[in-house]
């Protein structure tokens, strides 16, 4: 009987483990977020070509087309062809043009305007540079030799409007912006705008008012604002603007400018707690100087990206010291990418990043000012993204809806965005960025929190090819919902030789 007793008794809190156990799978299976639709992969090309030969540069242009500008690894000792090749929507060659690569030139960046496209290359004379227009309709390019104010400006992006190229570099670490006109040899330094590369919020160009618009964040050390200048076709400048908070806790930071007519535009960027390094949240503004402010720990999904446990942690803490009227500061640094239109206004995407170093110890060999260490020297290995988060204003600067997506909290040698994003025709905002041969995305949407982990291969031309290798993988947002993959990747198909070549695959988010 006892024995009988005993065997129930194990039975029973079998029966009652395997139940706990089933019902712990059953919440988690619960929990686990909705998974959000795969891209289309429609349309590819392919470029014979190999990465240890040559460099290509994929550069959506104005009509939605796309230009992919092929150049030789060779060319800073010997005389090479470029390639310049543009596809159609649906990846189809339009033309293909070569043109005289002069040795010891370098092409530094690619921009259009409705009327062409401008490559410019560096020379080995610092201040040197040529120019090649391109006519998109044909492919026919001109150039022109032009010469910089000195040598000493280090050049960091490029612009153009109505047939005017425009320009930002640094010298001695103090911004310069120059007008470049094909029609004139002189590169001409604008109207100045004072600070350093890291307060230059934006320099952008407004097809729709037809101005070149720089906004740059000053301070004096313990206030800030926002400065504003706007320029024509010729450098000319129509309108400079500041924008300061009445509150001097609230130091507004580097931001972005909304598209349209001065009444209607809008800057929205970040804002910090008597910091200029460290953002507290978002604001929005406009030119005559109306502010709105957003703190992070007032959108929805900010906290996304760490664990409920944690979300709600962070979340008290906030509440608690905002009763007592002590903001909670955390070290969140914001970048911030270029402002999309949006269905119901705009559109901001952000990625928060930290800074990270290697503390690496040495001893001085010596006596020196400091003495004979043990020292500590901070090394930089660069930039870690935690998370990205997209917020929709309307044109009035009022928040409508806010999401996020968890990055794989990667360390990136140089600051720079990680993710491309787009505008989806329905609203949505779509992220995606390649991991290897892989691309991790997510379609982000109101008030619904979507899965973080999601990724899919870019398919290959026919079903029976096999990848063997593949490197140098990048992505960029080409238009609406649809973005460009490309690569270099070796492939075996099922009968015949095997092919090395440079790919574009379209991912469509639909």
């Amino acid at each position: 009987m006892s024995l009988l007793i005993r065997s129930i008794t194990k039975w029973s809190l079998f029966l009652a483990c395997w139940s706990i156990c089933l019902s712990s799978q059953a919440q988690k299976k619960h929990k686990e977020k909705e998974k959000p639709a795969a891209p289309a992969q429609t349309f590819r090309a392919e470029l014979k070509s190999d990465s240890y030969e040559e460099d290509h540069l994929v550069q959506p242009l104005p009509d939605s087309t796309l230009l992919v500008i092929t150049t030789k690894r060779s060319t800073w000792f010997s005389k090479e062809d470029f390639v310049l090749t543009k596809f159609s929507k649906r990846l189809e060659q339009v033309w293909s043009t070569k043109h005289e690569q002069l040795n010891g030139t370098s092409l530094e960046y690619v921009t259009a305007d409705q009327q062409n496209i401008y490559l410019l290359f560096s020379t080995r004379e610092l201040k040197k540079l040529m120019l090649y227009k391109v006519d998109p309709a044909t492919g026919a390019a001109f150039y022109s030799e032009h010469k910089l104010p000195t040598a000493y400006i280090d050049l960091r992006d490029m612009k153009a409007l109505d047939g005017q190229v425009f320009l930002y570099g640094l010298e001695h670490m103090k911004l310069n912006m120059l007008h470049l006109n094909p029609a004139e040899e002189e590169i001409r330094l604008l109207p100045a705008v004072f600070g350093t590369e890291d307060d230059l919020g934006e320099f952008r160009v407004d097809t729709l008012t037809k101005t070149v618009e720089f906004v740059v964040g000053e301070t004096n050390g313990w206030r800030s604002r926002v400065q504003t200048k706007r320029m024509t076709s010729l450098g000319e400048v129509v309108g400079t603007y500041f924008l300061q908070p009445r509150d001097i806790d609230n130091n507004l930071q580097p931001a972005r400018l909304t598209p349209g007519d001065t009444l209607s535009k809008l800057l929205i960027g970040t804002f910090g707690y008597r910091t200029t390094i460290f953002s507290k949240g978002l604001f929005t503004g406009d030119l005559a100087g109306n502010l709105k402010y957003y703190e992070f720990s007032q959108l929805k999904h900010f906290f996304e990206y760490t664990t409920p446990g944690r979300q709600k942690r962070l979340r008290e803490k906030f509440a608690k010291r905002e009763a007592k009227g002590k903001p909670m500061i955390l070290r969140y640094r914001l970048l911030l990418h270029p402002l999309m239109p949006h269905p119901q206004g705009y559109a901001l995407v952000g990625e928060i990043y930290y800074p990270q170093y290697n503390n690496n110890g040495y001893t001085s060999p010596g006596p020196s000012d400091f003495g004979n260490g043990p020292f500590t020297r901070r090394v930089s290995e660069g930039f870690r993204f935690s998370h990205a988060i997209a917020c929709v204003f309307d044109r009035q600067g009022n928040l409508i809806w806010d999401n996020a997506f968890k990055l794989q909290n990667k360390t990136y040698p140089v600051l720079a965005p990680t993710i491309e994003a787009g505008v989806m025709p329905n609203g949505h905002i779509a992220m995606v960025y390649p991991e290897d041969e892989f691309l991790r995305f997510k379609t982000l949407q109101p008030n619904v929190s979507l899965s973080n982990e999601e990724k899919v291969e870019v398919r290959l031309q026919e079903e029976t090819d096999k990848k063997v290798t593949s490197n140098n993988e990048g992505i960029v947002h080409w238009y609406g919902g649809n973005f460009v993959a490309f690569g270099f990747q070796r492939i075996r198909p099922a009968a015949g030789d095997a092919r090395t070549v440079f790919y574009l695959q379209n991912v469509v988010f639909e």
